[in-house]
């Protein structure tokens, strides 16, 4: 019943307003036409009612009588004579000096009688459905325009209830839908629209279940792993501290001082990544490409990061043009987080370079290490993931810049990859449009 009272006070309501609008319309075309109507009736009983009266002035007053009763049944309207209370003063006037008064919906004509002071020549009502002895005296056209307004209301009411009822059925599906995503079921499946006009409200709403629980899996995932990941440095944290506190030895006091510092620097560094890669899940990171040249900013970048490439050989091979649209906040972590990785699987040699091909900015990161098995490019890009080989054993990353690297292109518009350098070993290609 929620669903239908609705529906039937809009359709209700739509042939109220058509019905109040086509009585409103013809009230005023009534209003309008009311004295050339009363005018042309006028002027076509002029001829009628003379003669009538030059008959009735030459007879007494009983034969008169007999004259109207005989006329009222001949004609096709009433005749009659009747007092003069039926008019008003400025009518009687008009009567008075010879003219004609048409009065009401029915079209009475009065005029005056010779020899019958107070008296009057009444003919009509015109209307040939009057009766006498109903309540209610309106002439057939304006039953007729009442009816032909009423059907058309209906015919309102029924169009409006065909057409609304879909849109309301969506309307519905869309506020249930709200209403679990507003009490965290976000697992909503919000139906196909019925109508064209909420079609594009349901398919973003939609996309926005499915990011808003990409999101949320995204976020437990990496709480997980972050809290997996928080141990270790931690259980060796405890243990430096413990052994610190009875240790005599200078030096080995020393040694687990260090420790220390390594393990607060590889949870600093874990906590600034995995806040870096929940932000560009979350979309809380939005990139804001701008003009510039990104030529300048790679070369200053990659000389930057040089010494901290534990003593590979950085080359670059840049070919871009002096302006470009990209991100210069995000690139920076992008291109840091790439070199880091060549550095980590390269034997000697890392080599980055850009150009621009079909409407494509292109930014590879090459090594000549030992490459990446193509059965394993695409999986490198999920977080904490670490390929499951000796040299990975040793490393202190966590799986997460490659994830970030793929992030930064996506904000772009564009995409990150996996493949064979010409080194040798792997190459980590981003790609984003021109525009």
């Amino acid at each position: 019943m929620r669903f239908r009272a609705p529906m039937l006070r809009v359709a209700l309501g739509l042939g109220l307003a058509v019905l109040t609008l086509v009585l409103l319309v013809q009230s005023l075309v009534l209003l309008a036409v009311d004295g050339v109507t009363d005018d042309y009736v006028r002027r076509f009983m002029r001829g009628t009612v003379d003669m009538l009266v030059r008959d009735l002035a030459a007879l007494p007053e009983a034969q008169r009588r007999q004259r109207v009763l005989l006329l009222d049944e001949l004609f096709a309207y009433p005749v009659a004579i009747v007092p003069s209370t039926e008019l008003s003063t400025a009518q009687l006037e008009v009567v008075a000096t010879g003219g004609l008064v048409v009065q009401g919906f029915n079209r009475r004509i009065y005029a005056a009688v010779p020899g019958e002071p107070g008296q009057l020549l009444r003919l009509g009502p015109l209307n040939a459905d009057w009766n006498p002895h109903a309540r209610l005296q309106l002439p057939r056209e304006i039953w007729l325009q009442l009816a032909a307004a009423l059907g058309l209301a209906l015919a309102v009411m029924g169009i409006a209830w065909w057409l609304l009822r879909p849109i309301w059925r969506d309307m519905r599906a869309l506020q249930h839908a709200a209403d679990e995503m507003s009490a965290g079921r976000f697992d909503t499946q919000i139906p196909e629209p019925q109508s064209r006009l909420f079609a594009p409200i349901a398919a973003g709403a939609r996309a926005t279940l499915a990011r808003l629980a990409a999101a949320l899996a995204a976020q437990r995932e990496l709480t997980g792993a972050v809290s997996h990941e928080l141990r270790t440095p931690l259980a060796r944290l405890r243990f430096a501290i413990d052994a610190l506190v009875d240790e005599d030895d200078a030096a080995t006091r020393e040694r687990a001082v260090q420790a220390c510092e390594r393990d607060i620097e590889e949870l600093d560094t874990l906590i600034d990544t995995s806040l870096m890669l929940a932000r560009l899940d979350m979309g809380a990171l939005q990139a804001q490409p701008e003009p510039g040249d990104l030529q300048v900013l790679l070369e200053r970048e990659a000389h930057s990061l040089a010494p901290l490439l534990g003593g590979k050989q950085l080359a670059t091979e840049l070919r871009l043009p002096p302006s470009l649209s990209f991100d210069a906040r995000l690139i920076p972590y992008a291109l840091r987080n790439a070199l880091r990785n060549a550095a980590r699987h390269a034997r000697s040699r890392i080599l980055l370079s850009a150009w621009v091909h079909e409407g494509q900015v292109l930014l590879a990161v090459d090594d000549d290490g030992e490459g990446v098995p193509e059965a394993l490019r695409e999986a490198v890009f999920q977080p904490f993931k670490r390929l499951n080989r000796v040299k990975e054993r040793g490393s202190r990353g966590f799986g997460l810049g490659l994830a970030i690297v793929r992030r930064v292109a996506e904000a772009h518009g564009g995409s990150a990859t996996m493949g064979a350098a010409p080194l040798g070993g792997a190459r980590l290609l981003l790609q984003w449009p021109l525009t």
